[in-house]
């Protein structure tokens, strides 16, 4: 029987709902059935508990449709919500089948926007679709002091390579961790900048450096994911002035700020604009 066929009949239907979970190359696939689905070369596992959403909405107003999934509470597409939020969007696709049947439809498209642990047992996935992701307003970019890009953007252009510094963690604490390798550069060198770590695939996760003073480095969000002899790769960070964009980068050509901007603003009132 076909999909469609299924779906008209009065008793030859078994729906399945899959749920396609996706980082990059990274996949997490599940089906709502007391049993693993093979579909072509995808395995879509069943989960202890079973999983299920509340359906999906279409009012027109994006915000009021967002997607909630009740899973358990182990989940593995859930775990990088446990400390802080992941640095990669993890998008999911909804399609709806037939057991017994290859043929599915497709039914939603989004993003996990939050994760929420309400029981012990169980954890809720909040997934936006893309009509609403088009509805956030965009960055504007505005005259300003200081650059308005972030380090290694196309905007910026350095590349952050030559820059890059692999290394093993050698001890950590619940909000920093420390390696010999950091003490050989200037204080400060590695504030605002990040720390990449292997999660599977060719897949990088990464953490924002809050501070860095002689071999320690101050995480923003903590160090749940990483542990003592675990290998990183650490880049600089900047602090969007000028001189920093000269001295430490090389890079003053596509600073994009305007660091001699006027004190004033011709919109506060005064007569002399």
């Amino acid at each position: 029987m076909s999909f469609n066929s299924r779906e008209q009949s009065l008793d030859a239907g078994t729906p399945v709902r899959y749920y396609e979970f996706r980082r990059g190359v990274l996949r997490w696939l599940y089906n709502s059935s007391d049993r693993d689905i093979t579909i072509g070369t995808q395995v879509y596992r069943t989960l202890r508990g079973g999983i299920s959403d509340a359906g999906i909405r279409q009012s027109g107003v994006a915000k009021q449709d967002n997607l909630v999934i009740t899973a358990p509470a182990d989940i593995e597409v859930a775990e990088p919500w446990r400390n802080s939020q992941p640095s990669a969007l993890i998008g999911i696709i909804i399609y709806d089948g037939h057991y017994g049947e290859p043929e599915r439809k497709w039914r939603y498209t989004g993003n996990i926007a939050n994760v929420r642990w309400p029981a012990l047992d169980k954890c809720s996935i909040t997934c936006r679709d893309i009509d609403a992701e088009m509805e956030r307003p965009g960055l504007v970019d505005t005259y300003s002091r200081t650059c308005t890009t972030y380090l290694g953007s196309p905007w910026c252009k350095v590349d952050l390579n030559p820059l890059r510094v692999d290394t093993t963690i050698q001890s950590k604490t619940g909000a920093s961790i420390s390696s010999g390798a950091f003490a050989a550069y200037p204080d400060g060198w590695f504030t605002g900048g990040t720390v990449e770590w292997p999660i599977g695939q060719g897949e990088y996760d990464n953490r924002t450096i809050e501070s860095h003073a002689g071999s320690v480095l101050g995480m923003l969000g903590g160090t749940l994911a990483l542990s003592a002899g675990q290998a990183v790769r650490v880049f600089p960070g900047c602090d969007f002035l000028a001189s920093t964009c000269h001295t430490k980068f090389n890079n003053l050509a596509n600073l994009r700020a305007t660091p001699q901007m006027d004190g004033k603003s011709p919109f506060d009132g005064d007569q002399v604009f």
